[in-house]
């Protein structure tokens, strides 16, 4: 099959993409509604949150846009935006590349979103560690202060004029969440989203002391009491790691663009390369697009591994 009938399929394919993508995102609580209709019959059940919020991927991203935003995002709906840009950045690069390497690039285009989400997410989670003992402390004497009243605890240390701003938009979040539903299974999927956001141990036990208090009234002196003492312990080890791989961070944060600037300007200055030919070699060929791609998604990752390797959250 020649270049001209390869184009005209992946054309069709991205029509075709789009086409029953926008009949999804329209008609997804139909869709969901007849699916439970059908097979619950008779059964009493909540109100249908959508088929497509219940897609795996769908629901992953959902936890990971209320992370790194701290709002209510579409998952599903952001999820096919990214499935849009695989076919758009296919259908494109099948004009510059092969076929295995338009498929390389069309995955590096689509993941950038998700990891730059991931990024962001990451450094609101290591700067809401940071601000463990001051927000567990601070929400333990508030329980203590409002007789054991969770509700106004959480109301409380949200309003305090304490510092930890991050800490203060999730669990004002997850305040509003609990206030507006009295379902368990809705309690547990909010304090579980306030759990993945926080990504730490000593956030997934203050998700579960915050979901018994909210649930039956249970009495979490001990388990505020616990966390706070075992925060304290994990303060003196992250200090050490903040130490020692900082300056890692700081040359992959600005060592590589610097790099990427040093090479433009010793293409124009000292091989005589005119500004407006390297635009058209970098941007206006597959090559060029190619490696810029390439080093913009290893930067990513760079990112994304050292934030990994030299993660400075309090935990424990």
């Amino acid at each position: 099959m020649d270049k001209t009938g390869l184009w005209v399929i992946a054309v069709n394919l991205l029509i075709y993409a789009v086409y029953f993508t926008g009949v999804f995102l329209f008609s997804e609580q139909g869709i969901a509604a007849a699916i439970r209709s059908f097979a619950l019959r008779k059964r009493l059940k909540p109100e249908s949150r959508g088929f497509l919020h219940e897609f795996a991927p769908a629901e992953y991203l959902n936890k990971l846009l209320f992370a790194a935003f701290q709002k209510e995002v579409n998952g599903a709906a952001f999820f096919f935006g990214i499935v849009m840009i695989f076919f758009i950045s296919f259908v494109l690069g099948m004009r510059l590349f092969t076929l295995p390497t338009a498929l390389l690039a069309a995955l590096m285009a689509a993941s950038l979103p998700v990891m730059a989400l991931v990024v962001r997410m990451e450094n609101d989670r290591t700067k809401g560690s940071q601000e463990g003992i001051s927000f567990v402390s601070e929400l333990y004497r508030q329980y203590r202060i409002n007789n054991k009243n969770i509700y106004a605890a959480m109301e409380a240390t949200a309003s305090s004029p304490a510092d930890f701003p991050v800490c203060k938009k999730h669990l004002y979040r997850l305040l509003l969440h609990l206030r507006s539903s009295g379902n368990p299974d809705e309690i547990k999927e909010y304090t579980d989203q306030f759990s993945f956001a926080m990504g730490t141990v000593w956030g997934h036990m203050l998700a579960v002391c915050i979901r018994m208090a909210a649930r039956s009234g249970t009495d979490i002196s001990a388990g505020l009491a616990d966390i706070t003492e075992q925060l304290k312990a994990a303060n003196a080890r992250a200090e050490e790691r903040r130490r020692m791989n900082s300056e890692s961070i700081r040359m992959t944060l600005f060592l590589i663009p610097l790099l990427y600037v040093g090479t433009v300007l010793l293409s124009v200055f000292y091989l005589d390369v005119g500004p407006g030919e390297y635009l058209h070699n970098q941007f206006g060929t597959a090559e060029g697009i190619l490696f810029f791609l390439f080093i913009v998604f290893l930067l990513l990752v760079n990112l994304v591994i050292l934030r990994a390797v030299s993660n400075t959250r309090i935990d424990y």
